[in-house]
Parts: structure tokens; sequence; C-alpha cells
């Protein structure tokens, strides 16, 4: 004989004995749930949350970029013109199209920034204003002057620790000094025309923006490009579109 519908019997007896006992029980259970649901689903958002500020300031949740540039970081490993329009189109594609927030075509050189005070290298970012506008935001860091703007030439934004460093100030002249596509060193004067304060160090004290067609005459990368950063609506989408991708 089965002994379940004893003990059920038995269970909903001793339910019966105190109500009050079993009510408070059962609320206790059902409110502890709830708080675990809650206090989980609020994790997972302030992950995400920690994930796009981290890839907003990076380079997205993807970068293309030629196999050898994330290990040297160095101009002759760059997207040529064909190779930066095959990517863009493969992005492009009905089935990525919606997945991608924004594209961001960047061209990165390491090198040099230098005043009549003193000279610091530094990483800049050649950008299309627009696009970055959208994607990593650093115009809303903003401490003085403008962001970069469509028609800008001889602009650079650039970190408040920066501008201390060299003793600069909006309008004030720098020199930018990188590798050029013939492995020379080429020199490129700039003015400023924003600064910005995001409390990183690495990013106030060694980081410059300027437009990216300035950057590709400044070093001879005519229509090249060393990454294409993407912006997806959600990380969980990584795997899909890498997959698509590859």
């Amino acid at each position: 004989m089965s002994r379940l519908p004893i003990l059920v019997r038995l269970a909903v007896r001793n339910l019966r004995r105190n109500v009050r006992r079993s009510l408070l029980t059962g609320a206790a259970m059902v409110v502890g749930v709830g708080l675990l649901a809650m206090s989980r689903a609020f994790a997972e958002g302030g992950h995400e949350d920690w994930i796009e500020s981290g890839v907003r300031l990076g380079t997205g949740h993807i970068a293309l970029q030629a196999p050898a540039f994330h290990a040297r970081r160095t101009i002759e490993h760059r997207l040529d013109a064909e190779v930066l329009a095959g990517a863009l189109g493969a992005l492009d594609e009905s089935s990525l199209a919606d997945d991608a927030l924004a594209v961001a075509v960047r061209l990165e050189l390491r090198g040099l920034a230098s005043s009549a005070a003193a000279a610091v290298p530094v990483m800049v970012n050649g950008v299309d204003a627009d696009v970055e506008r959208s994607f990593a935001e650093l115009d809303t860091a903003l401490e003085q002057g403008r962001y970069l703007e469509q028609g800008d030439r001889l602009h650079a934004y650039i970190g408040v620790k920066l501008a201390e460093r060299l003793n600069l100030e909006l309008g004030s002249r720098l020199v930018l000094t990188a590798q050029d596509a013939s492995g020379g060193i080429a020199a490129q004067l700039v003015r400023v025309v924003g600064t910005f304060r995001t409390g990183l160090p690495e990013m106030d004290e060694r980081f410059v923006q300027v437009p990216l067609e300035t950057a590709r005459a400044w070093v001879g990368t005519e229509g090249a490009a060393t990454s294409v950063a993407v912006l997806l609506a959600s990380s969980r989408r990584v795997p899909v579109v890498k997959r698509a991708l590859v």
C-alpha cells in the first residue's frame, strides 16, 4: 500500500492545527523567493550596464581588426580600403543590421603629443564624430569647449590631464607625431577644440581624438582603418553576430 496518501493527510492535518503559523511560513517563502528573483534581476541588469559602459569606452562588443593588430597595435597591421569595405558590407547584411546599434570606423595610432611645455606618449584615435557621439559618448564627458564636429580638420579633443601636462588651453596648438604607412615618422599640427574628463587616468592623460580623414591624411592611409568597432543592443548577441561574421 502506498504511503503517499497517508503522508498527504498528515501534512494537511499539521497545516490545519496552526493555520496562522502555516500562513506566515507560506508568506515568508513567497516573499523570500520574490526578493531573490528581484535581486537576481537587479544584478543581471547592473552587470549588463557595466558591460555596456566598458565596451562604449573601448572597442565595442565586437572589433574587426587585422590578425596581428590586437597584439602589436602598429599601423602596418591595418585594414586597407578593400578589406574595410568588405567588413562594412558584411555588417550591413540584413541578418546583422538589426543587431548593430553603431559601427565605428577608427584609425588608432600610438604616438607622441608635444607642446612647448612637454611631450607625452598618447593613443590617437581618428574617428567619425557623428558615429562616436552615439557610440562612445565621450562627448558627454565634455569639460571645456566642444566635441569634434563634421567639417573639423585640424582639431583635437583631449583629456583634461593631458591638457594640464602639456599646459594647453582651448585653441592651443600641439604637435602629434606617429609612424606613417611608409615606416617613417610623420607630424601633424592640431588645435585643442575641447577637453574631456572621464575620471579614468589612462583616458584623461593619454587619449586624443582627431577627425578620421585628418588621421588618414597625416599617416598616408587613405581609405584605411585599424579597427571597426561594433556596438550591439546586448552582450548576449555577441555569439550570434560572431558566428554570422566568421
